[in-house]
């Protein structure tokens, strides 16, 4: 069996490479010129694209197409040949960095009264945890990066987010994950999170409530009434977790050619799993109105499913 080197991960087939990628799974023993084409490529785009992905354990050669014409034939190795160690490796440092998370709890409960009051703090209820994030934007001087989850039980959508509209005075970095774009008033915060500058990216795993000020002071919340508040060398494994998560986000309402604003919005929702109808309530309109909507964005794209639409957007840069 053909196994991709270790280097290979879901990330290598975004853009480009997921159409190649996707086209040899639906027609095993295409040639370069049938990828091409179908790819949307330049002949020789698609031929180099072809030997990269090849290097990288993705797609093998199938043997030399029939005639003068079409080049080599290709076909996709297996996804759980070509990818199932880049998944698992992508989870594994995720569930890392939580179970760090998750032990800093167990940390903080056992600790000498010295060691806690130094570097970790408890903090119990809704309430406490809510002065501490707003004591962090508070203080912050530099940089401000947050986590927003669904099942929000520190503060409400709509309230935790900047109060004067302001062009934001430091660099605040926001990740949200699909269960939070499903929340009441998420899309209207979010809106509000970038009119004033903030840099928001979204993910479609489950995150954990999460708060750094200043890379020297952070939040972790290890269960919906308990967070703890790190200092010093600790704030490093909070740094870590949203790092890592940031680098493998996607951007909210990437600006460009492309879709209006408004249908970016909707497509975010739609590749996040939202339903038509939690869809519309966001957007304050109807499900017969995010049908159209979707449907005349298929009709642009040139496809025929949403499946395809979420590829072809994610392709194209329109999220």
């Amino acid at each position: 069996m053909t196994t991709a080197p270790r280097g290979a991960s879901p990330l290598d087939l975004v853009g480009v490479r997921g159409a190649v990628y996707r086209t040899l799974l639906a027609a095993p023993g295409s040639t370069t010129d049938d990828v091409a084409a179908a790819a949307g490529l330049p002949a020789g785009e698609a031929r180099a694209t072809l030997r990269a992905m090849a290097a990288d354990g993705l797609v093998v050669p199938d043997g030399p197409a029939a005639g003068d014409h079409g080049g080599e034939r290709w076909r996709a190795v297996p996804p759980q040949a070509a990818l199932g160690d880049g998944v698992e490796r992508l989870r594994a440092d995720l569930e890392q960095a939580e179970s760090l998370v998750a032990e800093l709890a167990d940390l903080a409960r056992a600790a000498e009264p010295l060691v806690a009051g130094d570097l970790v703090e408890v903090l119990s209820g809704r309430e406490a945890q809510a002065r501490a994030i707003a004591h962090m934007e508070q203080r912050s001087r530099r940089s401000s990066d947050l986590f927003q989850t669904g099942a929000n039980t520190v503060a409400s959508v709509a309230g935790g987010i900047t109060d004067d509209r302001e062009p934001s005075r430091i660099p605040y970095r926001v990740v949200v994950d699909s269960a939070f774009l499903a929340e009441p008033a998420a899309v209207r915060a979010l809106d509000e999170r970038v009119a004033v500058g903030h840099r928001v990216r979204v993910v479609d795993h489950p995150l954990v409530k999460l708060a750094v000020s200043d890379g020297e002071l952070a939040m972790v919340q290890v269960d919906p009434s308990t967070s703890l508040l790190l200092k010093g060398p600790l704030v490093r494994v909070a740094v870590e977790l949203f790092e890592t998560t940031w680098r493998r986000s996607r951007p909210y309402l990437r600006e460009g050619a492309g879709p209006s604003r408004d249908d970016r919005q909707l497509l975010h929702l739609m590749i996040s799993g939202l339903t038509d109808a939690a869809m519309a309530s966001q957007l304050a309109t109807s499900p017969r109105t995010v049908q159209r909507r979707i449907r005349a964005l298929m009709d642009s794209a040139e496809v025929s499913t949403r499946l395809q639409l979420g590829w072809y957007a994610l392709r194209h840069d329109w999220v």
